[in-house]
């Protein structure tokens, strides 16, 4: 399946959605796969993939600035191609809400899968207002990591 052509396009804050988009692109080793980081800019041409993976982190119910200015720049290609989309949040139980809010609703209609893939706090990396809003509203006073493995497998998977 070498032949087939997958982006994978991500912005992340503190790493977590980057080690998920790493973990993504190593279930998908039967494709060839681009791993891009919007935050440093987007892909060129989005025609020579035949799917495209899109997402990122959740803060304050938002997603991050250059995943929302991707979507919306692309959304008649990304509308036309095969499309996934995933989310990294804290609040697992907030997740379909979030993906209505993070993503419009003719992309998460054409999708043919959405995930949860999770998240991670990295208490070392944030600093101390965010640390603070951190600690007070996810109730979190130490590093965690709570990659959901399981679903990056079943959004590979959808996709081949």
């Amino acid at each position: 399946m070498a032949n087939v052509h997958i982006l994978i396009a991500y912005a992340s804050k503190f790493g977590c959605t980057a080690k998920c988009a790493r973990v993504l692109k190593e279930k998908l080793k039967e494709a060839e796969v681009t791993v891009v980081d919007l935050s440093n800019g987007h892909p060129d041409n989005l025609a020579k993939y035949d799917a495209i993976v899109v997402g990122g982190p959740v803060y304050a119910g938002k997603l991050l600035a250059p995943v929302q200015k991707f979507c919306e720049e692309n959304e008649d290609t990304l509308g036309a191609k095969r499309l996934a989309l995933f989310l990294c949040c804290g609040d697992g139980g907030r997740y379909e809400a979030y993906l209505n809010d993070c993503f419009g609703q003719r992309l998460r209609e054409h999708a043919v899968a959405c995930e949860h893939f999770g998240y991670e706090y990295h208490m070392e990396k944030m600093g101390f207002i965010f640390r603070t809003v951190v600690r007070l509203v996810a109730r979190v006073k130490h590093s965690e990591s709570h990659i959901l493995e399981s679903n990056i497998a079943r959004l590979a998977g959808k996709l081949l």
